[in-house]
């Protein structure tokens, strides 16, 4: 009897195993380079924090050529709210696209990553997300290309957009073989559809010495350029309009970006000027962009209270949904220096045209609930 009872409780502690920082991910691929097989590194970093209702969003960091999972995970740990992060390290610290070091299965390696993510009992299996930098954001376009898992609703490209190995005669392409710029189109060489439903946030810089932004060659690799990359992209998500030709200016000075968004902003490309990097207003946006409810099951003073805020991005107004309370409450606008914009009392709609374009955090609070929202203000 006792040796029945440990059997039926077994799968059940399998099921439940919660993801944390000791969590060890372990995945080993084979390829030439490596016919003994080759174990990716993995760093995981967990919220000290409750997980939300629905589990942690889980953001997966892919740094770029030369450089480390540690890296990306300092530079984005206390920029995503609530977001578990997992940070990999690729094979001569290279992600393989063309004619990098490695010529690892590194979008097979993104696959099962994901499926053992989606199986943690306190991760959010439909909030799986991928931020990328330079070669990184070359890896996270053929996963937003190749991979079918509609788990992974979020992909953020940074310093890199679509080449023309992935994107020629006016379809996306895959490789079914090996890579190489001796190859037609690096070997990218059968016809795919990316899935509909994910969000794509791109940025690139104008003055990028590494990736042209107009389109141009590096490293065996033809970029198109980024503005009309974003715009396939969108393209594939079911837009039908015209290419934008001007977009939205965020922030000032070196710091300002002009944003162009499809789809209410399903598919955003940020045109900047940070070299090959990032400033301030691009991680600010990332943060914002990446914003979900962070609120815990067990804290919620009133479990059948459902607060949200729309729209986000605003212009003029936005509207705060209450559903289930009809008591007082408030709504506090704070901007970047925590310097209090705005506040009202018990009026479901906000008018921002005082505010300057930017980014905030909109506390609504009552004596049964506490929630609060990214907000970027057009």
């Amino acid at each position: 009897m006792k040796i029945l009872v440990i059997c039926l409780l077994l799968p059940l502690a399998i099921f439940t195993q919660q993801l944390t920082n000791s969590t060890a991910i372990s995945i080993t691929k084979t390829w030439p380079q490596e016919p003994s097989g080759w174990t990716y590194p993995m760093i995981v970093n967990v919220p000290n924090t409750p997980a939300p209702s629905n589990g942690y969003p889980v953001c997966i960091l892919l740094h770029g050529n030369g450089g480390q999972g540690q890296s990306m995970l300092m530079e984005f740990q206390n920029k995503l709210d609530c977001h578990a992060l997992i940070a990999p390290t690729g094979y001569q610290n290279s992600w393989n696209i063309s004619d990098e070091a490695s010529d690892a299965p590194d979008v097979e390696m993104v696959t099962d990553l994901v499926n053992q993510l989606q199986s943690f009992s306190n991760v959010d299996a439909s909030k799986i997300r991928i931020i990328g930098f330079s070669n990184g954001s070359a890896l996270a376009n053929r996963v937003l290309i190749e991979n079918s898992n509609t788990g992974i609703d979020l992909i953020c490209t940074m310093v890199t957009q679509l080449t023309e190995a992935s994107y020629h005669n006016g379809s996306f392409y895959y490789p079914l073989g090996p890579t190489s710029s001796n190859f037609p189109f690096n070997g990218y060489n059968a016809q795919t559809t990316p899935i509909s439903g994910r969000k794509y946030l791109n940025m690139c810089n104008t003055n990028d010495p590494v990736i042209p932004y107009y389109g141009g060659n590096f490293q065996g690799l033809t970029f198109l350029d980024a503005q009309l990359a974003a715009f396939i992209v969108a393209q594939s998500q079911g837009y039908t309009g015209a290419q934008l030709s001007s977009g939205n200016i965020i922030g000032s000075g070196p710091d300002e970006l002009e944003e162009f968004s499809y789809l209410s902003d399903q598919v955003v490309h940020l045109k900047g000027a940070a070299g090959h990097g990032s400033n301030v207003t691009q991680l600010d946006y990332i943060s914002s962009y990446f914003s979900v409810d962070c609120s815990p099951a067990n804290v919620s003073f009133n479990p059948t209270a459902s607060v949200d805020l729309f729209p986000n991005p605003a212009k003029d107004f936005i509207t705060i949904s209450i559903e289930n309370f009809s008591s007082n409450f408030d709504v506090k606008i704070y901007d970047l220096n925590g310097k209090l914009s705005l506040q009202s009392s018990n009026q479901l709609s906000i008018d921002l045209t005082r505010l300057n374009p930017g980014f905030y955090t909109v506390n609504v609070t009552s004596s049964n609930f506490d929630k609060e929202f990214k907000l970027i203000k057009h």
